[in-house]
């Protein structure tokens, strides 16, 4: 499944803070990764996923959830905007995931862990449709994240209209991907991301 032409994917849309899950879900998934599933088949297994976060590891104020299960689909590792080049052709074979939710700070963290078919190629090819996408026809601004591990892909998605943001770090290990969001407001999402980035 290849296109040489610039791919073509809905511009991508913010969902609302703090909506019901699987509408509009407080960090995003499903919009921003379309990685989030209400129902369908988890065939996850733990013993070739990467770890998840776990609430020992973030610390007070963070309270966990359970997204619903993540669909075992190509479009389950794309990224939200459109990019140049092909799309890869690829299977999931395993995802995991997991919420969390800082009331305090209006901060929500997605976590979700992907084992595609045992190539890393396809992994590395997935990763550079995440490096290659362009949200720029979107009501969001498209920024780097710096202050990343060198192995850690980071970008964030800035509203334009309001102070509502989110970052996405995509880090490759293997056949094996991991990818975290950050959803909230102000400088307070970028901190939040970098002092994570080192554990996913």
């Amino acid at each position: 499944m290849t296109n040489p032409a610039r791919s073509e994917r809905e511009a991508f849309r913010f969902p609302g803070r703090f909506a019901p899950r699987c509408r509009t879900a407080l960090v995003a998934v499903a919009a921003a990764l379309a990685l989030a599933s209400c129902g369908g088949d988890d065939t996850s297994s733990a013993e070739v996923l990467p770890p998840l976060l776990t609430e020992a590891q973030l610390g007070t104020g963070w309270v966990p959830s359970d997204p619903g299960d993540v669909a075992l689909l190509p479009g389950s590792v794309a990224p939200p905007c459109p990019f140049d080049g092909e799309i890869p052709d690829i299977e999931v074979a395993a995802a995991d995931s997991i919420e969390f939710g800082d009331e305090a700070r209006q901060l929500g963290i997605n976590h979700t862990v992907v084992e595609l078919n045992g190539d890393a190629g396809d992994a590395l090819a997935v990763l550079e449709t995440w490096e290659a996408m362009d949200c720029s026809d979107s009501d969001a601004e498209q920024r780097p994240v710096t202050g990343l591990p060198d192995d850690i892909f980071g970008v964030e998605l800035d509203t334009v209209d309001s102070n509502f943001t989110q970052t996405v770090l995509v880090r490759v290990d293997g056949s094996a991907m991991s990818f975290l969001v950050v959803t909230g407001a102000g400088e307070m999402v970028l901190d939040v991301t970098r002092d994570l980035a080192p554990l996913i």
